[in-house]
C-alpha cells in the first residue's frame, strides 16, 4: 500500500535542475571511484612484484597505497587547470565560483585541501550525506564553505 503511494508521489515530482546536477555528481564519484579501485589494484600488483624481487624491502609501503592513489588521482585531476575529474568530465559538470567563473589553480588546490578535511568529518557525523538532501541547491558542506556550485556542462 505505501510502496503505491510513494510510486504516485515519484511520478508527479520533475527533477529540478539541481537534483540532476546531484545525481550527475553521484555517478561521476562512482565512476572516480572505480577509477581509483582499479589504480590501487595496479599499484598493489607491481609493490608485490617489487617486493618479490627486492625480498619484502617496500611490505609495509603497500599499507599507504590506497590513501596515497585516492589523494593523488583528486589532487591531480581537479588541481589541473580544467579543474576536473575524469567522472566529471564524463557526466557533464564543472566546478564554478559563485559568480558562476572557473576556479584558479590555487583555488583548485584550496578546494581539494577542504575537500579532504571535511568529507570524512561530514561522512562519520552523516551530515555530507544528509545536507545535500535537504537544501534546494543540492550543495555539499565544502561547496558552501569554499563559496563554489557545479554546473551542467553542454
Amino acid at each position: 500500500m505505501n510502496n503505491i503511494y510513494i510510486n504516485k508521489l515519484m511520478k508527479n515530482y520533475k527533477l529540478t535542475y539541481y537534483d540532476q546536477i546531484l545525481i550527475n555528481r553521484i555517478k561521476a564519484c562512482i565512476l572516480d571511484l572505480l577509477i581509483c579501485f582499479f589504480l590501487i589494484i595496479i599499484t598493489f600488483i607491481i609493490f608485490k612484484i617489487i617486493n618479490f624481487f627486492t625480498l619484502n624491502l617496500f611490505k609495509e609501503g603497500i599499507l599507504f597505497i590506497i590513501p596515497v592513489v585516492i589523494l593523488s588521482y583528486y589532487s591531480f585531476s581537479i588541481g589541473n587547470k580544467n579543474g576536473s575529474t575524469l567522472g566529471m568530465k564524463i557526466f557533464k559538470i564543472g566546478l564554478v565560483n559563485n559568480k558562476n567563473k572557473e576556479l584558479s589553480t590555487k583555488e583548485l588546490l584550496i578546494y581539494n585541501f577542504l575537500f579532504f578535511i571535511v568529507t570524512p568529518i561530514g561522512l562519520v557525523l552523516l551530515i555530507s550525506l544528509i545536507i545535500p538532501l535537504v537544501n534546494d541547491e543540492r550543495k555539499c558542506i565544502h561547496d558552501y564553505i569554499f563559496k563554489t556550485k557545479f554546473n551542467l556542462l553542454s
